[in-house]
């Protein structure tokens, strides 16, 4: 079945809360940059497709009360091999509610390395809560420094609970060890420290730990994919095929990808569909296999023993010519229609990891067997399967790392970036009534600024009006007096003419002032010419009194402030 990203991070948030401050203190554009980039990469991995059927699930050890008791599992290599990456594959568990899930997956180990007669060796990693590679459903690839070695033991130091009784023990479905791109723990010894018996032990067995099967099919990126090769015979007698490789090439491992795929669910085949039980692999430099070896004898015991991808590493053999022989009655059996059947979706001849049989032609010279076909035609070499690209195991594994790596990153930034971007909308909400009030307090001030304003003009005019009016009562009281002292004179001429001159000049100077302060009343630009009107008040002011005005400083005058520039005339 093919695993949403959302089942595996669902109890994952807490594992990232570490990086949750860096997180916070990037920008929005480096955020989505970064998400970006994550989304992109994930196009290109491989994906989680889970296999289904009857199969080992790798090795168990005893289920012990205390968490803290040391479980371990050793692998002997070659001697003294440089390997630079260690692989281990977790032993899946179906939770109810969370979906699958990696169970009695150790919460904190170390590996240890050492060479032939070493027998305490040398710790190269160890990994623990800190690290935060749980939960998960992905392989765990572990990089060391480059090391020489002729063994590789990981040892438990806590203990995680099954998932069912709360008990405590170790569990791993695959060890890899890789040096290069061939694994070469593939196939090789293995010692635990405890084994699991009863009805299970078939499926739990020590030496699932290193046969190269896994909980996993090879779902890589591929534009195309290729339909598996299906043979079927009536009779099931001898079935061979071979292939050319064009030129001698040192062949030192063979996988074969099973045809047991399809797009039903349930499946229709048991997961050994069309994987012979029995049969060998020869090599040869000569087209009619007369120098021929034998490379690899297989013989399948039980169900546990086949999967999806079967890998097998042999002595190194430099050969050109390669050929399958399925003896007769090694044929598993079609219940369909009762007939014999072999299918397999791809043969690989591995040279140190490299595949070098891909795009080479098949030939099958029992004429009595009928290959099958449908849609697509098959091919056994076109390096592809049934869901695309064929990876080298370890590039497909540590694709599989690093999609549960980036679909940790995703929601953690996903989360950052909502989070900022929740920010950024409550800034623009603020900012938006902040605004209104700032046009608010503007329009406030403005309105507030026009009424004082009309307060002071209001207060200047009322000064000027003031004015007028002492000078029309000033005015009116002089002619007044000066009527009176017409009637004393109205017997002698001339000095009835003196005052009869002074009134009339009077009225001209009041009827002038009348005006000025009318004008001043009406002006919008009062006392713009400052100097000139104080020279005209006083002119008014010292009538007919010889006087001379002079000011300094004139040009600072219209740069005081228009009310007080008023202020000064009035005064």
């Amino acid at each position: 079945m093919r695993l949403l990203g959302g089942l595996l991070l669902m109890s994952l948030v807490p594992a990232l809360c570490h990086a949750a401050d860096d997180l916070s203190r990037a920008s929005t554009e480096e955020l989505e940059s970064h998400l970006e980039k994550i989304e992109s990469e994930l196009e290109e991995l491989a994906r989680f497709t889970l296999r289904s059927g009857v199969g080992n699930i790798g090795w168990i050890s005893q289920h012990i009360q205390n968490p803290n008791n040391s479980v371990w599992v050793e692998v002997e290599l070659p001697a003294d091999t440089i390997f630079e990456q260690i692989v281990l594959v977790p032993v899946l568990w179906h939770d109810a509610e969370k979906g699958p899930q990696a169970d009695g997956f150790p919460e904190a180990f170390k590996i240890i390395a050492g060479a032939k007669g070493d027998t305490k060796g040398r710790v190269i990693a160890e990994m623990g809560p800190d690290d935060h590679f749980l939960p998960r459903i992905a392989p765990l690839v572990i990089d060391v420094p480059a090391t020489s070695a002729s063994w590789v033991r990981i040892i438990t130091t806590r203990l995680s609970p099954h998932a069912r009784d709360g008990m405590y023990s170790f569990k791993l479905a695959e060890l890899m060890i890789f040096s290069g791109e061939r694994n070469i723990a593939l196939n090789s010894p293995v010692a635990v420290s405890s084994v699991v018996g009863g009805w299970g032990a078939g499926a739990i067995y020590k030496k699932a730990l290193v046969d190269g099967l896994t909980p996993y099919l090879m779902d890589a990126v591929g534009e195309e994919k290729s339909n598996p090769y299906m043979a079927h015979s009536k009779t099931g007698d001898c079935f061979t095929l071979s292939i050319d490789l064009k030129e001698i090439c040192a062949i030192d491992g063979i996988r074969f990808h099973s045809a047991d795929v399809n797009e039903y669910i349930p499946q229709i085949n048991p997961s050994d569909f069309g994987m012979p039980t029995r049969f060998s692999i020869e090599g040869a430099n000569q087209a009619n296999f007369s120098d021929a070896v034998v490379l690899l004898d297989y013989q399948r015991k039980s169900n546990y023993q086949a999967g999806n991808i079967m890998e097998w590493k042999i002595p190194e053999s430099s050969v050109r010519h390669m050929r399958m022989v399925v003896p007769k009655d090694a044929w598993p059996i079609n219940t369909a229609n009762k007939e014999y059947c072999i299918s397999l979706a791809e043969i690989e001849m591995l040279s140190k990891g490299k595949n070098v049989a891909v795009g080479k032609s098949v030939v099958f010279p029992k004429p009595n067997v009928l290959p099958f076909q449908h849609g697509l035609i098959p091919s056994l070499t076109d390096g592809k399967n049934h869901f695309g690209k064929i990876l080298s195991t370890r590039d497909w594994i540590n694709q599989l790392a690093r999609r549960h790596e980036l679909e940790l990153k995703h929601p953690a930034i996903g989360n950052a970036l909502n989070q900022k971007y929740l920010r950024q909308k409550t800034n623009l909400m603020r900012m938006s009534w902040l605004a209104a009030l700032l046009a608010a307090s503007i329009a406030f001030i403005i309105l507030l600024d026009r009424i004082f304003q009309m307060r002071a003009v209001l207060k200047v005019r009322e000064r000027i009006a003031a004015n007028l009016h002492d000078e029309i009562s000033a005015s009116l009281h002089a002619m007044v007096l000066l009527g009176d002292m017409a009637k004393k004179h109205i017997e002698k001429p001339e000095k009835l003419t003196e005052v009869v001159d002074h009134i009339q000049k009077l009225s001209k100077r009041s009827r002038i002032a009348a005006r000025h302060c009318a004008n001043m009343l009406q002006s919008d630009t009062l006392c713009e010419v400052l100097v000139k009107e104080m020279k005209f008040s006083a002119d008014r002011l010292l009538f007919e009194i010889d006087h001379e005005m002079t000011i300094e400083g004139e040009e600072f005058l219209l740069q005081m402030p228009k009310r007080k520039r008023n202020g000064l005339f009035l005064f």
